[in-house]
């Protein structure tokens, strides 16, 4: 395996060199469009787990779940 393809994940908080020109060379708007699609697709994401994994819960206890996790909320 090439040094390139070895990753440290655990500084994950790092953006790849590469990916960073790639987004400098973005519009504003550009970078933001892809921010919230992927908040989005987050969003969705987290909600289907959420559905599956507590499969009691009714939509608002599913969505109150997911804007808990996503805000961060510790609790």
């Amino acid at each position: 395996m090439s040094d390139d393809l070895i990753r440290d994940v655990s500084r994950t908080d790092m953006v790849d060199s590469r990916v960073a020109a790639i987004l400098r060379a973005k519009s504003g708007m550009e970078r933001l469009r892809l921010a919230h699609e992927a908040w989005e697709l987050a969003h969705a994401r987290l909600t289907a787990y959420l559905a599956a994994k507590h499969p009691e819960w009714d939509r608002q206890q599913v969505q109150s779940a997911v804007a808990k996790r996503l805000s961060r909320d510790a609790s």
